[in-house]
């Protein structure tokens, strides 16, 4: 080997510890060049680090500087009932239950014993809420539980067939005073009150006050000919401009929305719901018709049950035994009309409306934000953590997706980014390379953080929180400023099984990268049992059913592609407009302070019983 030298002549320290010269006079790093600790260049850093919206949602969250390395409080913080409001809560009904019962209920003291640690209050992202880790779980959040309700009690039906045959089939004439008698007994029969026959059971009105219908259409010649308290108005709760794109997509059909009462959702399923709305439909118009005969009813009835029937979701694959309605069921692009969160919001591409105001353009992540927010509740703990594994603690994995600041912070240094760099651009080309220099990029990126805070890797602190990050974020950023989900949806796959995987040398729990080797061909496939449009899969999907942390990221990946065209829906203009409606229980436009609001005991669900419950002392 030929003898080492020093070509720059300087016999100087730095030079020789960093690096081994050579005769070539080519410099060779060794691991000496990369031997340093960021975390003692975060002095130098500090300032910039204190602007972000990641270090002062830590701070708040562990009342303490989120880049120290050392907690010098651990195992002095007094058990989990003294840190804790809703945990010692738990423990007195526990030894209550255990009392009035004779049975061992809920016991802190069994199974791994928790409070040694800081038990870390969780901040709901968007607001200044900051609550229980408990107040998170489904069970215990009324609000959670009331956004599925709502989402599952809807059903859209289409009134022009109906219309048709009784015109005719039957001979009626259709004017407007019959139409507005059909809407209104239609607003008895949703909550259970009898028509035609006499003699019938029905149901306490104030247990089904939130049962109602409204009609859609986007003709509006047609809608002045209803009585506004039944009209749901596209004028009013979109943009203007996104009002006109939705009002031509729907076109001059006529639908009516209906709203099952929360409280058949809690007794039956999806299934019910379909059915139920169909027979408050059909018998809506016998009442208001006067129809007779059983031909005619026969034929009548299927025009006005299934023929324009639209359910939110279809029926699940056997295995999984699940009626229509039910999350599991509804596909993806569904989930991404259902969140409203960009109805205020002008319709115009991101990168266009990023490049021109940048608040404009952080309004618009916000927005994504929020459709993942619903995503991660819906399908991740609602879906995969109850129906599919029983509802034990994974029911409130997935919460990292709207909670401490964490991907909003991601995202507004991206948008920081772009505005600085991709002036000129309009969107950006839909190509591999393209996503995949991005998605590297912000995934690196997010490494690097998840490392230069020791507070995060606390917060989230498993693989599947982190995999869940990893898999929404970078893909998202591709999307939304290419407008093409398909992209997004590979570069999920991508983001977790590959960059994540070699990074850090592990993905979630249960090896799951496997799902995302299959699921880069897979996103790019359209036969039934592999894939199809991105807008249109769902956990019915095979591959997908059981696949934690990615349903999330399809349906963000949805949305940001609707958002990066500038679009006013993702998949149906009907399921946008349905869920903009200012009567629901659940606002679904910012899902997240509604989480908040269900979390600090303030959100009013529906479906209670009280009225025919005995009273409390």
């Amino acid at each position: 080997m030929a003898e080492d030298v020093n070509p720059s002549g300087d016999a100087g320290e730095s030079n020789e510890k960093f690096f081994h010269w050579r005769s070539t006079k080519i410099p060779l790093a060794t691991e000496l060049s990369y031997r340093y600790d960021p975390m003692e260049m975060k002095e130098k850093f500090l300032p910039t680090e204190k602007q972000r919206e990641i270090y002062n949602s830590l701070n708040k969250v562990f009342s303490d500087d989120p880049m120290d390395k050392v907690n010098k409080k651990v195992y002095k913080y007094g058990g989990v009932v003294g840190q804790s409001r809703t945990k010692q809560e738990f423990v007195e009904w526990g030894k209550k239950l255990a009392r009035e019962r004779g049975i061992p209920g809920y016991n802190r003291e069994v199974g791994i014993p928790l409070g040694q640690r800081y038990y870390e209050p969780q901040l709901i992202s968007g607001t200044d809420v900051i609550v229980d880790f408990d107040d998170l779980n489904l069970y215990n959040n009324p609000a959670m539980q009331q956004m599925v309700d709502d989402v599952k009690r809807t059903v859209i039906i289409g009134l022009d067939i109906p219309h048709r045959v009784l015109q005719l089939r039957v001979g009626k004439e259709i004017t407007p005073e019959s139409m507005n008698l059909y809407m209104e007994t239609l607003q008895h029969t949703l909550g259970g009150g009898a028509v035609v026959q006499e003699h019938m059971a029905e149901v306490h009105p104030g247990l089904t006050q939130d049962a109602y219908a409204k009609v859609l259409t986007g003709d509006d010649e047609l809608k002045d000919q209803f009585d506004k308290r039944w009209v749901l108005d596209v004028d009013k709760e979109f943009h203007p401009e996104r009002a006109e794109k939705l009002k031509k997509g729907i076109g001059e059909k006529l639908y009516v929305v209906t709203r099952n009462p929360t409280l058949r959702v809690r007794i039956a399923d999806g299934g019910a719901i379909k059915r139920g709305a169909a027979i408050a439909s059909t018998m809506a118009f016998v009442a208001s018709y006067r129809l007779t005969g059983e031909a005619v009813i026969s034929d009548f009835a299927y025009a006005a049950k299934h023929a324009q029937q639209i359910s939110m979701g279809e029926i699940m694959w056997q295995s999984r035994s699940r009626a229509e309605n039910e999350p599991g069921g509804i596909p993806y692009g569904y989930w991404a009309d259902i969140c409203t969160a960009e109805s205020k919001l002008e319709p115009k591409p991101f990168l266009p409306a990023l490049l021109e105001d940048l608040e404009e353009g952080k309004r618009q992540l916000d927005a994504v934000l929020e459709a993942g927010a619903i995503a991660a509740l819906a399908l991740e703990n609602y879906w995969l953590g109850v129906y599919m594994s029983g509802g034990i603690s994974f029911t409130s994995a997935s919460s990292i997706v709207f909670t401490g600041n964490i991907l909003d912070d991601f995202v507004y240094r991206f948008a920081e980014l772009v505005n600085t760099y991709y002036q000129g651009h309009e969107r950006l080309p839909s190509k591999w390379t393209t996503g995949r220099s991005i998605t590297e990029m912000a995934n690196q990126y997010m490494m690097e953080v998840y490392e230069k805070y020791p507070a995060l890797l606390e917060y989230h602190w498993g693989g599947a929180h982190r995999v869940t990050t990893m898999g929404i974020i970078g893909p998202a950023l591709v999307t939304i400023t290419t407008g093409d989900a398909m992209l997004g949806s590979m570069l999920v796959n991508y983001a977790i099984g590959l960059i994540t995987k070699e990074g850090w040398l592990r993905t979630g729990f249960s090896g799951q990268e496997v799902q995302d080797h299959i699921g880069m061909p897979y996103s790019c496939s359209l036969r039934a049992e592999e894939g199809g449009l991105i807008e249109l899969r769902g956990l019915n999907t095979p591959y997908k059913s059981y696949t934690a942390t990615h349903a999330a990221a399809s349906v963000v990946q949805c949305y940001a592609g609707m958002m990066g065209r500038g679009s006013a829906w993702c998949t149906s203009p009907l399921v946008k407009a349905a869920f903009a409606d200012s009567h629901l229980v659940f606002n679904f436009r910012e899902p997240r302070k509604e989480f908040a609001r269900g979390a600090l005991r303030e959100f009013e669900p529906a479906g209670e019983r009280d009225l025919v419950r005995p009273g409390r002392r």
